[in-house]
């Protein structure tokens, strides 16, 4: 799947031609790498991944 945006649409969910949408939930501290300053990241155990609160309305 291939987000069809420029990357300006951040932190709004990626878009694809066929209408499917989704976030890729990369951990905002370490920004998916999964490690900070030589470490496994704290908030997400080194996974580079971590879940979105998306809010009331599902979006």
């Amino acid at each position: 799947m291939e987000c069809v945006l420029p990357d300006t649409h951040y932190p709004g969910p990626h878009h694809a031609l066929d209408g499917t949408t989704w976030h890729d939930g990369l951990c905002p501290r370490c920004h998916g790498s999964g490690s900070r300053d030589g470490a496994a990241c704290g908030d997400c155990g080194g996974g580079g991944f971590a879940l979105l609160d998306l809010g009331g309305d599902g979006q």
